[in-house]
């Protein structure tokens, strides 16, 4: 096609416009490599091809893997779950709670070749750990057809017993609980789910994941299984090295989490608010609004009264806003130098209006809609765990409510289970 001379482009005019993208793509990759974009992010220590000169596998870098240095802390929690073994019988993963970590994958028997090759190597780590108070839990994500007896066929292929190596079934909504909200990995289809091998320690934290087809990642498994097999207490406000990338990120899209088990908001200072910052500390929550006219300026008031009365108590008070619109962080600060609350022992919160109803449902089970919301106060346990609800207008409540808080600041773990205290 011919072109007419006024719209041609000149060779000169060509290579700056050339040189002007690359600058700009340029600009753009150092800006991301710099973490820019990141808001509060796990410390990246190792990525493979991050270098232009290629590293030799170890140990502490697998291939391909990503590690990054995070807080104990802000590690997911994994709550005890019940399921059935090939024996036919019950198995509660909390009987490993303070004792053992354990390995959990997923696979289903009639997998032709992938979940076989798995298993192979779940057997070799059996083997390699059999000196390691360990135990192995592999779940099946196809329940309708892998029943306790088939279970019981195939984990004789593999000598595993039960509770040293659990093969597990039960209904496909429990399967897709433990998989999707608290390891948050594709499960419950056969055709696409997870292949990685999940450590959860002794504590009840989903410390790491490893890809079980690295013989790179296998010997760290090895080596990170026997550091957290030797733990004798929670590493409260430790750092560790693991895989699993998404501690403490908040989500970019709530929607895609079925269920809230930890939140981020916003301080009154303006600083992000994880609720997993809080670990290893007990608080009281409640749920409130600044231009509420009536009980919530009563509330307040019987909050600074309980400020000053736990003064000498390690406890925290934590008020959310039901209204964010209104209450920005500003209004917050405004509000709490007016009744003298002490920035160091209680925090106000305000946030994504959408996000605020699904923490007081999900989080607190209890309404928290800007213009109907719970009145009741909340206590959250050192661990992370909502531990007891109670009226703050009975005197009688106050008395359970602050023995309740004196008990948790007296655990050294989380419990297993517990059974959450409601006020009478």
């Amino acid at each position: 096609m011919n072109v007419p001379p006024h719209q041609r482009k000149s060779p000169v005019v060509l290579m700056a416009l050339l040189g002007t993208l690359a600058a700009l793509f340029l600009g753009l990759a150092v800006f991301m490599g710099l973490g820019i974009f990141s808001n509060q992010a796990p410390v990246l220590v190792a990525q493979s091809g991050s270098s232009s000169t290629p590293t030799k596998p170890t140990t502490d870098q697998p291939s391909g893997a990503v590690l990054v240095d995070a807080s104990w802390n802000h590690l997911h929690h994994i709550d005890p779950f019940v399921m059935t073994n090939q024996d036919g019988e019950e198995f509660d993963t909390a009987q490993f709670s303070g004792k053992r970590p354990f390995l959990v994958s997923f696979f289903f028997a009639s997998c032709p070749s992938i979940c076989r090759d798995l298993n192979k190597q779940v057997a070799r780590l059996n083997d390699q750990l059999k000196k390691e108070d360990v135990s192995f839990v592999t779940i099946t994500v196809d329940p309708e057809n892998d029943t306790p007896e088939v279970l019981g066929r195939y984990a004789r292929d593999f000598d595993a017993q039960s509770p040293r190596w659990a093969f597990l079934t039960d209904q496909k909504y429990k399967i897709k609980q433990v998989g999707e909200q608290m390891f948050r990995v594709e499960v419950v289809d056969i055709a696409n789910h997870t292949d990685n091998i999940m450590l959860v320690d002794k504590w009840g934290r989903y410390r790491d994941r490893f890809k079980w087809n690295d013989p790179y990642d296998m010997k760290r498994l090895v080596k990170v299984v026997k550091q957290v097999a030797a733990e004798t207490e929670p590493p409260l406000g430790q750092t560790v090295r693991t895989r699993n990338a998404m501690v403490g990120l908040e989500p970019i899209d709530l929607s895609t989490l079925q269920w809230l088990r930890e939140f981020h908001l916003l301080g009154s200072d303006e600083k992000p608010f994880f609720s997993r910052d809080l670990v290893g500390e007990v608080w009281i929550a409640n749920f409130f609004f600044t231009s509420c006219p009536t009980i919530c300026k009563d509330q307040t008031k019987y909050l600074r009264g309980l400020q000053d009365r736990l003064v000498d108590t390690p406890a925290k008070l934590v008020s959310i806003t039901t209204d964010p619109v209104t209450d920005t962080a500003e209004v917050l600060r405004k509000y709490a130098r007016e009744i003298d609350a002490d920035p160091q022992r209680w925090m106000f919160l305000t946030g994504n209006k959408r996000a605020i109803p699904r923490i007081a449902g999900e989080f607190f089970s209890a309404m928290g809609k800007e213009d109907h919301h719970s009145t009741d106060l909340f206590v959250v346990d050192k661990w992370g765990s909502v531990r007891g609800r109670f009226s703050w207008q009975d005197a009688g409540q106050e008395v359970q409510l602050l023995q309740l808080v004196a008990e948790l600041n007296k655990e050294d773990r989380p419990p297993a289970r517990f059974e959450p205290v409601t006020g009478k």
